[in-house]
């Protein structure tokens, strides 16, 4: 029989993690981290400026509140992120700012759109805190994204307590709570990549497809806007072809919804105004839009790999690849107009030896 007790006996004292000291200045940042540092500092100083116009025209107490919220804390998140990049020796990205908007432009966002907005985005960066927080290893830059995390879940808690209370809250589809557990036993189940399949959309599908959807309007709202302001002929072009590209995949998406007489998210067309005036910099509009083309990549991803309908799957798949080829034109035109900051590249030993 064995002794427990003296085999704890035996062993080494545990030490408190939080006991453990580290010298962070001896420690090298990886590149997973460098990477998250760079991409999330980018995408918070995008949403200061165009989180800063929103405020200027917002007027209902309620949505300047969460719009404010919204952007002291990609403030705070950039004042972080700059703090950390001086203490590592890393040159700050250039991002955007002061030059990249004007706060004096005319409204082009409703406040109702501005809000939801504000929600989408911060929904998007909440994902990437999340993955930031998970892959990093030295404690200040996990201290970082673990504030950035709560900050951007009071942001959301925010806004969506706001648009409830004004029933402007955009919610996903109900069914009708089944009596009992079933198991699949045909492996019909999955259909064919031909044609549509003969089986309901489970709750799984649906919410991957509205989610989509309605992350999908609010952008096509978006880029509408833009459109309407955007200063380049070569950049509005782009902006009409991608709106184009939005109304073809609403209605492939919206099919698959509509066959099983289940509703679709709200069109928001609506929440932009008449302005010409742009409070944005094309260079912002770019990449704004390359950075809502990489959120719609992500969620089709995310559907493909938990979508149980082989035509669904072809659906994602095919709508998928038009958007990559959207956004590599996109980036095309970004590098033509020198607008486009290149991301830490690591050092060419090829070259160097030659």
């Amino acid at each position: 029989m064995v002794n427990f007790q003296q085999v704890n006996q035996n062993q080494p004292q545990q030490v408190p993690f939080e006991d453990i000291n580290h010298n962070l200045s001896n420690i090298k940042p990886t590149s997973s981290e460098i990477n998250y540092l760079w991409i999330t500092y980018t995408a918070e100083c995008m949403s200061v400026a165009m989180l800063k116009h929103m405020v200027a025209k917002s007027q209902d107490p309620d949505f300047h509140n969460v719009l404010q919220l919204a952007l002291d804390v990609s403030s705070q998140n950039i004042i972080a992120i700059e703090e950390i990049f001086n203490s590592i020796h890393h040159p700050v990205p250039d991002a955007f700012g002061e030059k990249d908007v004007d706060v004096n432009a005319p409204e082009l966002f409703s406040e109702i759109f501005s809000v939801r907005y504000s929600k989408h985005m911060s929904r998007f960066i909440l994902v990437n805190h999340t993955l930031a927080f998970s892959d990093s290893s030295r404690t200040d830059i996990k201290d970082l994204f673990s504030r950035a995390i709560e900050r951007s879940k009071g942001v959301i808690q925010k806004a969506d307590q706001v648009l409830l209370a004004k029933g402007l809250f955009s919610k996903s589809p109900n069914i009708e709570i089944p009596d009992s557990v079933e198991y699949v036993h045909d492996k019909s189940y999955y259909g064919s990549f031909f044609g549509k399949s003969d089986r309901p959309l489970n709750v799984v599908g649906i919410s991957n497809i509205f989610n989509i959807l309605d992350f999908k309007m609010a952008m096509r709202a978006l880029k509408q806007g833009f459109a309407q302001v955007a200063k380049s002929d070569q950049v509005r072009n782009h902006l009409n072809r991608g709106l184009k590209m939005a109304d073809k995949q609403k209605e492939i998406l919206g099919s698959l919804l509509e066959k099983e007489n289940l509703p679709e998210p709200e069109i928001i067309n609506n929440l932009i105004t008449d302005s010409t005036q742009s409070p944005y910099s094309d260079r912002l509009i770019m990449f704004h839009t390359s950075i809502a083309m990489a959120r719609i990549i992500l969620a089709y991803g995310i559907g493909l790999t938990n979508t149980s309908r082989k035509d669904v799957v072809a659906d994602f798949t095919r709508l998928m690849i038009e958007i990559l080829e959207f956004s590599k034109d996109g980036t095309d035109i970004m590098i033509e107009n020198g607008w486009l900051e290149q991301v830490p590249l690591t050092i060419n030993r090829e070259k160097l030896t030659h």
